[in-house]
C-alpha cells in the first residue's frame, strides 16, 4: 500500500512538471552581457505563438526591474510586484520573435484600439540600419484591448501586412493578478529590408507603457525602457546583437557566449 501511494505520489510529481509552464527570470549575466545588450539567439523551429513560454527556456532573458529602467514613473512605480518585464528576442530566416513576461498588480488595457498607449501596452523600438539619430525606423505595439490580442505599426513607413502578425497576450495570474505574458512572431519581410543574418547588430529597446486608463494608479503612467531614456531618439537605444543556434551542453549550460559573439 505504501509503495502504491509513493508511486501515484511521484506519477503526480511527474504530470504536474511535464505540465508546469516555464516563466523566464533574467539571465543575461551568464552570457556575459553588459546592461544595454542582447542577443537574439538563431533557433531551427518556429515557437507555437500561445502564450506560453516552453520554446523560450533557452533563449536570452533581459530583466527591466529597477529604477534605471524608468522614463516615467519616479514616485509612481512601487518596485517589482508592482511592474517587471522580463523580455527575449529569437529569430529564424524569415521571421523576428518577441516575448515579454509582465508581472504587474493591475492590468489596465486602454479601450481604444487608435490609442493603445494610454492603456498598458509594449512597444518596440528598432534602428535596423543604426543609424543612431532620430526616430527609431521601426515601432510596432502589442496590446490586448477588448479582449484581443493585437499587432499595430506606428513605424513612419508602416507595412500594411505587420498588423497580421501572430501574436498571444494571456492572463498570467502567477504574475501577479495583473500579469500578462505576450508572445509574438513578426516577419523580417514587413519589418525591415536589411538583410538579417548572424551577427547583425541593432539599436533596440523595448518600452513598457503602464498608462493613464488605469484610475488606480493616479499618480501617473510608467514608462520602462533600457537607461530610462527617451526610445523615440535612436542614440539612446541599446543593441540587440543576431547571434547563433541557441543550445544547451550535456550539464544544461549554455553555449553560447556573447565573447565569441564579439567577434564578428
Amino acid at each position: 500500500m505504501k509503495t502504491m501511494i509513493l508511486s501515484t505520489l511521484f506519477g503526480l510529481l511527474l504530470v504536474f512538471a511535464a505540465n508546469a509552464d516555464f516563466l523566464p527570470e533574467a539571465n543575461s549575466d551568464a552570457f556575459g552581457l553588459e546592461y544595454g545588450e542582447s542577443i537574439a539567439g538563431f533557433i531551427p523551429n518556429a515557437p507555437k505563438i500561445d502564450g506560453k513560454l516552453d520554446d523560450w527556456k533557452y533563449a536570452v532573458w533581459v530583466a527591466f526591474d529597477s529604477e534605471d529602467e524608468l522614463l516615467r514613473g519616479q514616485g509612481a512605480w512601487k518596485g517589482k510586484d508592482d511592474l517587471t518585464m522580463t523580455w527575449s528576442t529569437m529569430y529564424d530566416d524569415k521571421t523576428f520573435y518577441f516575448a515579454a513576461a509582465v508581472r504587474d498588480d493591475i492590468f489596465a488595457p486602454a479601450a481604444n484600439a487608435g490609442q493603445p498607449w494610454v492603456g498598458d501596452t509594449i512597444f518596440l523600438y528598432i534602428d535596423w540600419e543604426q543609424v543612431g539619430a532620430g526616430p527609431p525606423a521601426c515601432k510596432p505595439n502589442f496590446a490586448f484591448i477588448n479582449k484581443k490580442a493585437l499587432v499595430t505599426d506606428f513605424s513612419g513607413v508602416k507595412n500594411p501586412n505587420l498588423p497580421k502578425s501572430d501574436i498571444a497576450i494571456v492572463p498570467t495570474p502567477e504574475l501577479g493578478k495583473g500579469g500578462m505574458i505576450y508572445e509574438v512572431a513578426m516577419p523580417f519581410e514587413w519589418l525591415t529590408k536589411v538583410k538579417v543574418e548572424e551577427g547583425t547588430e541593432v539599436g533596440f529597446t523595448p518600452g513598457y507603457e503602464e498608462g493613464t486608463d488605469n484610475p488606480e494608479k493616479k499618480a501617473g503612467l510608467v514608462f520602462m525602457d533600457w537607461h530610462g531614456l527617451n526610445p523615440d531618439e535612436s542614440s539612446n537605444l541599446g543593441t540587440l546583437i543576431f547571434g547563433e543556434p541557441l543550445a544547451v551542453d550535456a550539464a544544461g549550460k549554455f553555449t553560447l557566449t556573447w565573447g565569441a559573439l564579439k567577434k564578428f
